[in-house]
């Protein structure tokens, strides 16, 4: 039986309510891993939130950012938030880029690092173990439970004065990607996500 896309994609996508204005062909051309058997869906929702950013900056804004202040519980501490509104201003005005592929590479790199900090409690991206470093930019993100909270957080880069994350996530020189989320014993999960030029 062949299933409709947008069964599928509802599925495999657990997007905001507001993310019923997304066409299934903006979902398709966004989920570039979703032939990636290893990857656990959060870890391709994530690569999708991303892409969606990079390949659609407006509507981004309008369906995933306009009214979104955080996750639930942690309060709406974004809505006052003067990065949040640097986001906005920056989707805006910034052009479309190319969506990122995984790599696997990345993604080992990504596993190791999340599993390390994950069981040390760490935050940051200082790496003691993990010698098998595949990443020419990284963002870590913890405590959200969500694709769309973990890929906010970044973007939203919350008392972050460099936006690193942000520029990261939305420069368009980085072509590839290896998201792994695991366990963290301070902040419940952790995010890896290592991009490759």
């Amino acid at each position: 039986m062949k299933w409709p896309l947008n069964f599928i994609l509802s599925c495999v996508l657990s997007f905001s309510a507001s993310a019923q204005s997304w066409t299934s062909q903006q979902l398709e051309k966004a989920n570039t891993a979703k032939d990636i058997r290893h990857l656990t869906m959060l870890e391709k929702e994530v690569i999708t939130y991303v892409n969606l950013c990079r390949l659609y900056p407006q509507l981004f804004l309008e369906y995933e950012l306009l009214e979104y202040y955080g996750p639930e519980e942690y309060g709406d501490y974004l809505r006052n938030s003067n990065y949040r509104e640097s986001l906005v201003n920056t989707l805006r005005v910034i052009e479309p880029t190319e969506a990122l592929y995984f790599n696997q590479r990345a993604y080992l790199s990504a596993e190791c690092f999340a599993k390390e900090q994950g069981l040390a409690g760490d935050i940051g991206h200082t790496r003691i173990n993990c010698t098998n470093q595949a990443f020419n930019g990284e963002c870590c993100s913890y405590g959200m439970k969500s694709a769309r909270d973990i890929v906010m957080q970044l973007l939203i880069d919350h008392n972050v004065p460099s936006l690193g994350h942000r520029k990261i996530c939305l420069d368009p020189n980085y072509k590839t990607i290896g998201v792994s989320i695991q366990p963290h014993s301070r902040w419940d999960t952790c995010a890896v996500l290592d991009l490759l030029l």
